[in-house]
């Protein structure tokens, strides 16, 4: 049991393999100081995560790689993304896990869904320009967090859209071989791609070439593809397998699916096909995937164990 600053408590709830973020007061978010030293195995939830050390590294493993974060650094863990935590013996972050469902609709949000297809990394070395702002972002939703004022959540998705809106600016801002920066012309790229990318999210599982998408756009292929690499810092055929792998990954928790079944709905031309490409980006199969999923025991990061008091700022574990 864990014991908001709101007196309120939060009790883990699990369907099936799938942990749900007990949200603070019925609300889509949670957020910690947390200065918690004990490391967590790999584990997912649907929540968005935000993470930024406030005192000494922290560590997540996503994929068999290693993200060690130093304080004023940000990760951004995209839902569902198995990921692991590795904690230091002493130190404190910032943690923060949100629904995105609320907001991911909004039309102006869908030009930065495409960063979510992995963790976002922001440091003075990725994002220079932005390190500072979202860093004073994850701030003002602590100092709303913790402050119990009326309509906090409603204040906490404004900054949350500040932060999202610092960097995806920021990806406009860096397309630096588009020959005409102004206004009206980002006001275009952004509509045409929003206009993309809500199509590849309802027709993902239709033959969608690469000449279609340009012709969907009203781009020559050329102009289209170094476009596309600038806007989403991936190409085209990548950024539709990874959509595809996303859908792949949530039909994976429903066991009456076979794998089969999930390639096919996932929009896959063939079962090799699938198979090759997931494990290329998830570097393991469907089906050790499901496995995995399976097998784990979703105690959220944030539950303590009946014998480890761990007292967190803003909340105490018993």
């Amino acid at each position: 049991m864990i014991v908001d600053s709101f007196n309120r408590t939060y009790h883990r709830e699990v369907e099936g393999d799938r942990e749900k973020v007990d949200f603070v007061r019925g609300s889509n978010v949670r957020m910690w100081r947390n200065d918690v030293t004990r490391s967590f195995e790999t584990h997912w939830h649907s929540a968005v995560e935000i993470v930024s050390p406030i005192s000494n590294i922290y560590t997540i493993g996503i994929h068999n790689q290693k993200y060690v974060l130093h304080p004023g650094e940000i990760i951004v863990i995209p839902s569902g993304e198995l990921h692991e935590t590795i904690a230091p013996s002493e130190g404190e972050r910032y943690i923060c896990l949100f629904d995105l469902d609320c907001i991911s609709k909004i039309k102006s949000f869908s030009s930065i869904l495409p960063f979510f297809s992995s963790a976002i990394i922001i440091t003075e070395k990725t994002a220079p320009a932005i390190v500072k702002p979202c860093l004073e972002s994850i701030q003002r939703m602590a100092d709303i967090y913790f402050a119990e004022e009326p309509m906090w959540e409603l204040r906490m998705y404004s900054e949350i859209l500040n932060f999202f809106a610092t960097i995806g600016q920021n990806r406009l801002d860096n397309m630096i071989t588009v020959p005409v920066k102004t206004g009206n012309k980002q006001h275009e790229y952004i509509d045409k791609f929003n206009y993309l990318f809500t199509y590849i999210d309802t027709h993902y599982t239709d033959d969608i070439t690469l000449d279609f998408a340009a012709d969907l756009t009203g781009y020559s292929k050329y102009h289209f593809t170094r476009l596309f690499k600038q806007f989403s810092n991936t190409t085209f055929y990548d950024y539709l397998c990874i959509k595809r792998i996303k859908v792949a990954e949530d039909l994976l928790i429903n066991p009456s699916l076979s794998i089969t079944e999930v390639a096919i709905r996932s929009g896959f031309p063939s079962i090799s096909t699938f198979n090759r490409l997931f494990k290329k980006i998830k570097n393991c199969t469907p089906s050790e995937y499901r496995e995995l999923r399976e097998r784990l025991t979703f105690e959220t990061v944030y539950d303590i164990p009946d014998d480890e008091p761990i007292t967190f700022k803003g909340y105490t574990g018993n």
